[in-house]
């Protein structure tokens, strides 16, 4: 070590052999010196910007192994609102990354149902912002309709705030339990809620925050779920993360519990049943002359089965007739792959 004093300066030759020196001790053609990497083939250093008003609180293990955790999380709410809903639900994580307290909170201010959380005994609150096209899609498909884009923007009624509380909101929460759950036990409440998260205060505007952004498909309608926890309520759990038992995205491990969900989600889809009483080849020009009190004959015989389509597939044979003064049909037969070829060369 070269200890510098006012008494001894190197001389400019002397500082140049000590540079030479030290670009000569990389045998690959570059040497580190003082932490920075240095070049003797004539290019710039290779340095890497830092920002010291925003330190970087997150390794990239840390990042990774959250990474794992949110993409486990944002499938298994998939899964969950789907069987609740009843359709098919897409659900992903989109990025994961840290930021700045304040710059969350002007990605929410607009579009979003905002909910600040708490769950003990962690020291401090975290946040769920819901976008308003993902949350209305799922209230309409909850109440029998068709999830469809939010066409013009406006604030949920008493009653959807209602639904919303009692139906959606318990699934994000289970979400975040269940995603948690080979860390630390989480038991999120509820504390605050609004649809702007300007006066929600849970971190100082330049407070690191993890924050991760889930896409979520719902029907015609596609938003996010955006998840913040500041540095302060989630460096307890950072730190339990290298013991933890968290899987790799690519290879999630299902419990028993997940089965029986993916069960009862895929179970509540519903599908398209049409029953074909016959068919009957008619030219083009027959169509165009018909009137009403023409009579089609079919191929089907009066005293035959008639075929049921499951989504545009044969699988059944069976009877029409009434029940309780409404047209039905009782199941006679299942149709295998071999049967359906047959009765299709049959009809023909």
């Amino acid at each position: 070590m070269i200890v510098v004093t006012e008494e001894r300066l190197l001389s400019e030759a002397e500082h140049e052999a000590l540079m030479d020196g030290a670009r000569a001790a990389g045998g690959d053609g570059s040497g580190h010196i003082f932490g920075h990497t240095v070049r003797n083939d004539g290019q710039d250093p290779v340095v890497r910007d830092y920002d010291f008003r925003r330190p970087l609180k997150f390794t990239r293990e840390n990042l990774r192994l959250l990474s794992s955790l949110h993409d486990a999380l944002g499938a298994g709410f998939g899964v969950d609102l789907s069987g609740t809903l009843r359709s098919p639900v897409d659900s992903t994580l989109a990025e994961l990354h840290q930021q700045a307290y304040a710059e969350f909170v002007d990605g929410v201010n607009e579009g979003y149902f905002v909910y600040a959380l708490e769950s003990e005994p962690l020291p401090s609150h975290f946040m769920i912002a819901i976008s308003r096209d993902v949350m209305f899609a799922s209230l309409d498909r909850l109440q029998g309709g068709l999830p469809k884009r939010l066409r013009a923007d406006r604030e949920a009624t008493d009653i959807e705030n209602g639904l919303i509380q009692k139906h959606l909101l318990p699934l994000v929460m289970d979400g975040v339990r269940t995603g948690w759950a080979d860390v630390d036990r989480l038991n999120p409440k509820i504390v605050m809620s609004d649809t702007s998260a300007t006066y929600m205060r849970i971190a100082l505007p330049s407070d690191a925050c993890l924050t991760a952004d889930i896409r979520v498909h719902v029907g015609d309608a596609e938003g996010m779920i955006r998840v913040c926890y500041p540095f302060a309520m989630i460096e307890s759990l950072v730190g339990k993360l290298a013991h933890a038992n968290v899987p790799p995205s690519s290879i999630v491990r299902r419990s028993p519990d997940d089965d029986e969900k993916v069960r009862r989600g895929l179970g509540n889809i519903q599908v398209p049943i049409i029953v074909e009483l016959g068919n009957a080849d008619v030219t083009l020009n027959d169509v165009l002359e018909l009137q009403v009190g023409d009579v089609i004959p079919l191929g089907a015989r009066v005293a035959g089965d008639i075929s049921v389509l499951v989504n545009g597939e044969r699988k059944y044979h069976a009877r029409p007739g009434l029940r309780s003064k409404r047209l039905a049909i009782r199941i006679t037969s299942i149709i295998s792959e071999g049967d359906d070829e047959e009765d299709g060369s049959s009809e023909g």
